[in-house]
């Protein structure tokens, strides 16, 4: 790319990059409203109805999101899957140890998904940053995303997501089984939603500054 093509493309610090574009709607929206409506259920000891409601909040975020903007909500699409482990799970096995694991074998799913989409011809971050209109239609990135180095971010990104949720899964199973379950309590719900939004927000910041680092 010529040295104007760079200029335009130069990285603004992380922290400015980050609250740019961080989705924050589709935080509160996809993210923070189930679960709140979860833990409302979680204290009044009912949480598989929690979890039905905050799943089916998931599911309704995602098709009108969808259907309606040509988006998607990556907070919804992620959490779906772990209220529908939390409900089947409890369903099944009526074991409360179950459900405190399901968290963990959440992320472990995840993980193998990520580090599986690392053989595909487009990585799964860089589909869901497609799918949430993330990427510029320009002429210019559409010459850039042929080339070698506009692959390579994203195959890194998707490593971090994918090496993030394996860590944190077995975080909480070590901390499941060996630490008190107020502590893992607090541990697990540090790295559901938290992490997501980290993640997301760093995925926002990665691309451009690792393009800028290699000198494009």
């Amino acid at each position: 790319m010529d040295g104007s093509n760079k200029e335009n493309r130069e990285n603004p610090s992380w922290w400015v990059s980050i609250r740019e574009h961080f989705p924050l709607k589709a935080f509160i929206v996809g993210g923070l409203i189930p679960i709140i409506v979860y833990y409302v259920f979680y204290q009044y000891s009912k949480p598989p109805i929690g979890a039905l409601i905050a799943a089916s909040w998931g599911v309704v975020v995602v098709l009108v999101t969808h259907f309606v903007f040509r988006k998607i909500n990556l907070f919804a699409i992620l959490s779906i899957p772990l209220t529908l482990i939390e409900i089947i799970g409890t369903i099944i096995t009526f074991n409360p140890d179950f459900y405190l694991a399901t968290s963990a074998i959440d992320h472990l799913l995840w993980s193998l998904a990520f580090l599986v989409s690392l053989t595909f011809s487009r990585p799964l971050i860089l589909i869901l940053a497609e799918a949430m209109g993330s990427i510029p239609n320009s002429a210019e990135m559409k010459d850039f995303r042929k080339t070698k180095e506009f692959k390579s971010a994203w195959l890194l990104l998707t490593s971090i997501w994918a090496w993030a949720y394996l860590l944190s899964a077995v975080v909480l199973i070590v901390t499941q089984i060996l630490m008190p379950l107020e502590f893992f309590l607090i541990v697990r719900a540090v790295l559901n939603m938290p992490l997501l939004a980290v993640l997301i927000a760093i995925s926002f910041w990665f691309p451009e500054w690792y393009w800028n680092r290699i000198g494009l």
